[in-house]
């Protein structure tokens, strides 16, 4: 059961689930590449850092990332320097399968758990939370986040093994 959870990318998409989470009582340690999401998600509570910060403090990673060119770059080209074994990364972007397995790969080998997560219905249901996710990942780890996703969106699948989520998805 985790509480700390660490949020990159608060677009359209990941501002109204950061705050989805803060309402379902999750710590959550935001950040984004312009300040103006995270002053607004400090005000509901959140904690803007950043995302060597929010490495630090977060159990569980998600980004919401525009493509799989941002998520490797944020993940593989910076946050990973700052994860520790026993941490999780989920990945809602819409992403190449193909990427999702490859970040998955390098992470594990520093212990670090991954789903691939990407949602449909668009933003009015992230804002009410009502969010489809499709999910790639063990079933252990899934089982383990379920709630967190679930705080998100009213439907939660898990479909296979990681790169199984965007693969359902394309």
């Amino acid at each position: 059961f985790f509480m700390e959870i660490g949020m990159i990318g608060l677009g359209i998409m990941g501002k109204p689930m950061a705050r989805n989470l803060l309402k379902a009582g999750y710590e959550v340690w935001v950040n984004n590449r312009s300040q103006g999401p995270m002053d607004e998600l400090e005000k509901c509570g959140a904690h803007a850092a950043t995302r060597k910060e929010l490495a630090e403090n977060a159990e569980v990673i998600i980004t919401m990332l525009p493509n799989g060119p941002q998520v490797k770059e944020v993940m593989l080209g910076d946050v990973m320097n700052y994860l520790r074994p026993g941490q999780i990364f989920i990945d809602c972007s819409s992403i190449s399968p193909v990427v999702s397995k490859e970040i998955a790969a390098v992470l594990e080998s520093k212990g670090v758990e991954m789903l691939d997560a990407p949602v449909s219905g668009g933003e009015p249901k992230a804002i009410d939370g009502t969010l489809s996710f499709m999910v790639g990942g063990k079933q252990e780890i899934f089982d383990r986040c379920r709630d967190i996703l679930g705080a998100m969106g009213a439907s939660v699948t898990r479909c296979g093994d990681v790169g199984a989520g965007n693969t359902t998805k394309l």
